[in-house]
This record gives structure tokens, C-alpha cells and sequence, in this order.
């Protein structure tokens, strides 16, 4: 759907603009085209990559991509295959409009490197967009057939992917947030019947990923339009340039840091249930994965947040060993964060870096910029998993130096739910992988350390310092 998105983000800019009267009339829709191309540049806006005539009560805007993207192809990448995209804006109360569209797409990208072509049978689109926050209020998208397909070329000659989906839907609304000027967007996202085959090298097996559906959802706080719609335009503008003039540098570094720290607060949820991961060897099945990510605004010090959890798994009979099923988890649980990212100063090391025209900036840099404290730090506040023989779930924080060739501390909880449980089972699976063995005997060893919580779970104290000292329950351990 990309290309709706281009064209709903130029139409957008440029009805942040237009003051409509009651009345559809040719006048208008005269005034309509050369609002909608005032941010475009010259010679698209000449063209006839824009048309707008009235239909009725509304006018109907045509974006011809054909055109729009003749202006821009090179000898490195070309795009075929666009039809006239057509959307139709109506004007309504408090000077909003009312945006609808029904088209299909059929499209072919070509560069050295790939061949790529995408295509939706059917999408309707229908929104409110306002011009005081230069954003659509409300918008949905319903997709039928889309289809996608990627040729590697020239090194990579011989990857392929492909992938449809029966259908898509997307929703989203926008509110005004607490900050005066800023919004807040919630979009969610349904597909339905996905199914991906990649291909990585000819002489190689395809492996399949399918799945029912998968279920987005993604909140962002405290959006700052008017300062994004301005980085838009400047993009539009732009998109010929092979490379920004000293004052567009500038420029590009100002408009930037208006627009920081891009949100108060952004969070990601995806579903998928009922997936499916076929490769030559066999299938392995998981009937619900559920991911999240959270994150605070691109400041001094932001905190990143994910959790991954996969519920019943069910591999093919004999993927797995006989002995193994048993420790096949029914549910995994990853949650894992790092603390005080300075992404702002990442951001002004990129700027300086385009502004400067210098050579990009060293990996070695970025750590030190990233983490001005001179460590990084990696949390896992639960990492569980639990199955009919063992109950396990580990906390703690990892911190590491940013300097090279240097160590690191840690600090974790493990704890453990009916152990003479799992330790029967390994005893047993030992019976047929006589290698298990050792691994009984080290839990047996572990329990002996072992306190116990109120709740009947094992608990293990576990730290170790930079100098690798390892410490157990107080218990100051061999260095490793």
C-alpha cells in the first residue's frame, strides 16, 4: 500500500492548506491542484501528475505515479506498472474533509540488486482529515489479494520471497493530546491468512511461514504535525537531490531538532495466532505469539522495552527426540530493556556528520554516545518458561562497559518450581541420551545451594563482578 501512502501524504500537505467554500465548483478545483502541488517540485508540479475536476459534491483527485515516478527513476532503480490512483475529497463541517478512494495496484520495482512486484486486487480507503492538525482525524484501509514478490539480483542472485495475504485491514484515530499542538494516534491492523515463502539460495529448500492472522496495534503520544509535516515536505521537495546542498544540510538539522523528541511515548503489540514454520526438515507449529515494544521519546535518555511469549509449541513427530519432548516448553515468556539510550545525542552525531560532510561516525563513537555513562545496560526483568516437568523463570540487569576488551557484572534471581520434578526427567531422558546425565547431576549439585520462598519455589541469588567473582546465594564461588 505504499503507493497510497505517497499519495495520501502529498494530498495531505496539501489540504492543510485549502479553505474550502460550501460550493464545488470548477474554481475550486482549479485552486485544489495547485494547493496540492505547491510543495512539490517544479516540474512535477507541471505536470499532470495531479489532476483534480469536481464530481458532484466532491472533487476527485487523480495522482497519475506513473509520472510522478518518471521524474525520479535512475539507472539504479525503475518502477512500472502504476494506473491512476483516484481519491475523492468532499468538504464537511468545521472545515474538515471527507476522503474516500477505491483502487487497485499492480507494480514492478527494478534495481541490480532485485526485482520486486506487489499488488492488491482491490483497497478502499475512507477518512476525515483536518486541516488545523494537518493529519487525518480518522482513517481506515481494507485490502483484499495483496501479493508480493522479491528476485534477488547480482550477488544475491538466486534469493527469493514470496508472499500474500487473503486481507488487510488498518483503522486509526487521532486525538489531541495534552501538549497544545500535539496529537496522540492509536492504528490497529488486522491480516488475514498470511503466508511467506523465502528461498535463500537456488540449490536450497523454501522455508514457509504462514499464520491465520496477525493482530497490530501501535499507540503514539504527544506528536508533534506541524513540526513532522514540515521534515515531509522538506523530504518531497527533495527527493531528487543525490545530495543536500550546504543549506539544505542546515536546514534539514533544523527542522529535525523542532520536531524532537518525535513523541512523548510509542508502543507496539502484534498477535499472531495459529503459525506455522515449515522448512524441509519438518513443521513446527505455535498457536499464539504475542510481542510488545515500548518506548519513551528520542531524549537524553530513553528506556526500550520488548516482550516475546510463544504458547504451545507442536513440532512434526520425530523432529524433536523422544527424549526431549518432555522439556518442549508450553509457554516462553521474554521480557528484556535497556535503560537511558541517549538518542538525541546519536541524532546530533548523524546531523553533524551530514552538515560536517564528514566520514560517518565509528561504532566505537556511537557506544560512547549511546551510553555517556560509560556502561550499558541490559535487563531482563522475566525470562520464564515452564513445561509439565519444569517451572523456571530468571530476573535481573546485565551492565556492560562501553570500552573495548572490557568486562561486565551481573545480577539475577532463578527461580524453580518442583526441581526434583524436572531432575526425575532428565534421569529418565538420560536413559536414551546418556549426555543428560551430567546435566541431572548439576542440577542436584545447584539444589544444594538452593533457598526456599515462601512460595515452595527454589530460589538462587546469583551476581557476578567485573572481575568474574560469582557469587551464589552469598556464597562466594570459584572464578570461572
Amino acid at each position: 500500500m505504499r503507493s497510497r501512502v505517497i499519495a495520501a501524504a502529498v494530498f495531505s500537505m496539501g489540504l492543510a492548506g485549502v479553505s474550502h467554500a460550501a460550493d464545488v465548483n470548477e474554481q475550486g478545483a482549479k485552486e485544489l491542484r495547485n494547493i496540492l502541488t505547491h510543495s512539490l517540485s517544479q516540474d512535477l508540479a507541471r505536470s499532470d501528475f495531479v489532476t483534480v475536476k469536481t464530481a458532484g459534491d466532491q472533487y476527485e483527485i487523480t495522482y497519475d505515479l506513473a509520472k510522478f515516478f518518471d521524474k525520479i527513476n535512475s539507472s539504479a532503480f525503475s518502477v512500472t506498472g502504476f494506473k491512476p490512483l483516484s481519491l475523492f475529497a468532499q468538504p464537511v463541517e468545521q472545515g474538515r474533509w471527507h476522503v474516500t478512494g477505491d483502487n487497485s495496484l499492480d507494480v514492478a520495482l527494478h534495481s541490480p540488486t532485485s526485482d520486486i512486484a506487489y499488488s492488491i486486487a482491490s483497497s478502499s480507503f475512507d477518512g476525515v482529515f483536518d486541516p488545523a492538525i494537518e493529519m487525518m482525524r480518522s482513517m481506515g484501509i481494507k485490502s483484499s489479494g495483496v501479493k508480493f514478490s522479491s528476485a534477488g539480483g547480482g550477488q544475491k542472485s538466486g534469493r527469493k520471497i514470496d508472499a500474500s495475504i487473503d486481507s488487510a485491514s488498518f483503522a486509526h484515530t487521532v486525538t489531541d493530546s495534552s501538549e497544545a499542538g500535539k496529537v496522540d494516534l492509536q492504528l490497529q491492523g488486522t491480516l488475514q491468512r498470511l503466508h511467506e515463502q523465502v528461498t535463500l539460495r537456488p540449490d536450497a529448500a523454501p522455508i514457509t511461514f504462514s499464520a491465520d492472522s496477525v493482530d497490530t496495534n501501535l499507540t503514539a503520544t504527544s506528536l508533534p504535525v506541524k513540526d513532522l509535516r514540515a521534515l515531509i515536505r522538506f523530504f518531497v521537495q527533495h527527493v531528487k537531490a543525490k545530495q543536500l546542498s550546504q543549506s539544505g544540510s542546515e536546514k534539514f538539522e533544523q527542522l529535525v531538532h523542532q520536531a524532537l523528541p518525535v513523541f512523548g511515548s510509542l508502543g507496539k503489540t502484534v498477535t499472531v495466532n495459529s503459525a506455522l514454520v515449515a522448512t524441509e526438515r519438518g513443521k513446527v507449529g505455535v498457536k499464539r505469539i504475542d510481542y510488545s515494544f515500548k518506548m519513551d521519546g528520542l531524549t537524553k535518555a530513553s528506556n526500550v522495552n520488548l516482550e516475546l511469549r510463544a504458547e504451545q509449541f507442536t513440532p512434526d513427530a520425530g523432529l524433536v527426540p523422544a527424549a526431549f519432548m518432555p522439556f518442549l516448553p508450553a509457554m516462553v515468556d521474554v521480557q528484556l530493556g535497556v535503560p537511558n539510550i541517549n538518542f538525541s545525542g546519536l541524532i546530533d552525531a548523524g546531523l553533524d556528520s551530514i552538515v560536517a560532510r564528514e566520514t560517518p561516525v565509528s561504532g566505537e563513537a556511537l557506544k560512547r554516545t549511546m551510553f555517556p555513562s560509560g556502561y550499558g545496560t541490559l535487563e531482563f526483568p522475566k525470562i520464564s518458561a515452564r513445561s509439565d516437568v519444569y517451572d523456571v523463570e530468571v530476573s535481573g540487569e546485565l551492565k556492560g562497559s562501553t570500552k573495548p576488551h572490557s568486562g561486565f557484572s551481573l545480577q539475577a534471581t532463578i527461580l524453580a518450581r518442583d526441581l526434583d520434578k524436572t531432575v526425575a526427567a532428565m534421569q529418565e531422558a538420560a536413559k536414551t541420551q546418556p549426555r543428560l546425565n551430567s546435566v541431572s547431576f548439576s542440577l542436584i549439585a545447584a539444589k544444594g545451594f538452593a533457598k526456599t520462598d515462601p512460595d515452595g519455589r527454589l530460589r538462587w541469588d546469583v551476581t557476578m563482578d567485573e572481575d568474574r567473582t560469582v557469587t551464589v546465594n552469598g556464597q562466594v564461588m570459584k572464578k570461572p
